[in-house]
């Protein structure tokens, strides 16, 4: 999925057609954020294969463009509020809420240091080892990424529903892996798994759809 401009497209093109017909299964508005994930993370794949384009011209392997920029942007950003925002909406547990209004809190102290960083044009990029690394966060790296995960994958765990609660699982053990194998390439490999996992987002739309059609009364003719 990471690694090469091809596999990045084909990829955000597959995972963008399951985001679209994710946006039609979409009948309340505080089901619209969560609806927008998949299709978010297959253009967020799109982006990453004009970063390897660019890095991969004749120059030195780095680079700070427009397409680095967009994709550092949207993960250290927009993710990280994102994402618990999109689950806390659709959540019906009161308590469940509660608890991940403070992720979302988290979140935006996360994306707003990163924004910090992002607007500092501290941001860097470089091809390592079939992946690409991203740079720039700051003195509070470390922090920030483990804070990171803790607000992107904590609110899916908390979920009271099942498929969103395996998103969060599967996201969470692949940051383990990631971080154990490739540490330094963890944005770049973390956000394509969570593009592929992102169908569960659509299992669970269906899933919805399949149990308001069941509680629908039935005409008596």
């Amino acid at each position: 999925m990471c690694f090469s401009a091809e596999a990045d497209f084909v990829s955000g093109a597959v995972i963008g057609v399951i985001g679209v017909v994710t946006l039609t299964k979409v009948e309340k508005p505080r089901e619209l954020a969560l609806a927008v994930l998949p299709l978010a993370f297959a253009l967020h794949q799109i982006v990453e294969g004009f970063v390897w384009r660019s890095l991969s011209e004749p120059a030195p392997h780095s680079g700070d463009g427009v397409a680095v920029f967009m994709y550092v942007l949207f993960a250290w950003v927009v993710l990280p509020i994102l994402a618990p925002l999109a689950f806390l909406l659709v959540e019906r547990d009161a308590r469940r809420r509660r608890a991940m209004w403070v992720l979302v809190g988290i979140g935006t102290l996360v994306g707003l240091y990163l924004f910090l960083a992002v607007l500092n044009n501290d941001i860097s990029a470089h091809i390592t080892e079939h992946t690409i690394q991203y740079g720039g966060a700051g003195r509070y790296a470390d922090l920030a990424t483990g804070l990171y995960v803790v607000a992107t994958c904590g609110a899916p765990l908390l979920s009271t529903h099942p498929r969103i609660r395996w998103f969060g699982i599967a996201n969470l053990f692949a940051v383990a892996a990631i971080a154990t194998v490739q540490a330094e390439g963890l944005t770049s490999v973390w956000c394509a798994w969570a593009a592929v996992v992102s169908v569960l987002i659509y299992l669970q739309f269906v899933a919805w759809r399949r149990a308001d059609r069941e509680l629908e009364p039935v005409a008596v003719s």
